[in-house]
């Protein structure tokens, strides 16, 4: 299946289109802090298989999308990638199913509180105020962007659970983060508000035994507080879309939307 590529007003994106007509609403991915449209490229020809327009992108100054300057890029929060999130939304025109990982949920749970979407499904979210939990001391400097973690640590934060050879591969393709961005995520979810009083659509929340980013307990808090359903995987790590076993979990993920969202 072939997956175009283009730039939208700055973000980068990646199309896989359905063989023939769509038989299902489209879905747009959403990435996490320190990776980038790369990270759904199982995930986008999978469900674009399923019969769905797949689009996947890179928050500005992340993997092909526009460069920003340091001093704006410091100063970005998460929350800020619902300007790319909405950029591409537009660009589709139809209202779309959001998918997200770690980072990435709380910039989708942002952005449906002012915009129709028809279902969300956030793997190792990140939480907020009302599910936080303890703060990870992360020392963080806020005048420069802050690089991907030595190689030993991103495997054991990001991807756990992957061969080698895959782990740096995707290692080298980690771009920087913005410090703000580190920081909110480090403080696990105390820097993060959301009114879920403004959020429609169903909601799927998942959460991996083994990771140690976004912890099950937490993900499990935060899917009560939104009245989110919730699917616990005892034995996968905080990067669920990366490992090699990724089509079980894209398969429950397929079994949902077509039970949940039509």
């Amino acid at each position: 299946m072939k997956v175009e590529h283009y730039t939208v007003d700055g973000v980068f994106v990646e199309h896989a289109a359905p063989d023939g007509i769509a038989t299902a609403p489209p879905i747009v991915f959403v990435h996490g802090g320190s990776h980038g449209s790369w990270l759904w490229e199982n995930w986008l020809p999978y469900f674009a298989g399923k019969g769905r327009h797949c689009y996947a992108f890179s928050w500005f100054n992340h993997t092909g999308s526009r460069a920003l300057p340091t001093g704006e890029f410091v100063q970005r929060g998460m929350l800020d990638a619902t300007r790319e999130l909405d950029i591409v939304v537009s660009h589709i025109n139809e209202t779309p199913v959001l998918m997200a990982h770690s980072m990435g949920a709380a910039v989708t749970q942002k952005y449906s509180e002012d915009h129709s979407v028809l279902a969300q499904v956030l793997l190792a979210p990140v939480p907020s105020t009302e599910s936080k939990g303890e703060p990870i001391p992360l020392p963080v400097d806020w005048s420069a962007p802050f690089p991907p973690m030595p190689y030993d640590m991103a495997v054991e934060w990001f991807l756990a659970g992957c061969p080698e050879e895959d782990a740096r591969r995707y290692y080298g393709l980690m771009p920087d983060e913005s410090p703000k961005a580190v920081w909110e995520a480090a403080q696990r979810g105390a820097a993060i508000e959301l009114d879920r009083t403004r959020i429609g659509g169903p909601t799927l929340m998942v959460a991996g035994g083994k990771d140690i980013v976004s912890p099950a307990d937490l993900v499990r808090r935060h899917a009560a507080h939104f009245g989110a359903d919730y699917l616990y995987l005892a034995d996968r790590a905080h990067s669920l879309i990366l490992e090699p076993r990724w089509h079980d979990v894209a398969d429950r993920v397929n079994s949902w939307l077509s039970r949940t969202c039509w």
